[in-house]
């Protein structure tokens, strides 16, 4: 899960959704890629499999602050 101000209260909110079909098994990947292509101010990490880890890796490229849970 990643914020931006378009999470915040009276704002739209933006949905990500992977695209299995055009991108198949990357499509989770790219979904991180879209997320971050907005600069979220955030990144709230939860334990899982190597996709939430490469979520939290490319957000601490860009400097974006992340949170483990």
């Amino acid at each position: 899960m990643s914020l931006h101000p378009g999470h915040m209260p009276g704002s739209a909110f933006s949905r990500l959704p992977a695209d299995w079909t055009r991108h198949a098994k990357a499509a989770p990947f790219k979904r991180n890629d879209q997320m971050l292509a907005v600069m979220p101010i955030g990144s709230v990490v939860f334990p899982g499999s190597g996709i939430q880890d490469n979520l939290a890796d490319k957000a601490r490229k860009l400097g974006i602050p992340v949170w483990r849970f």
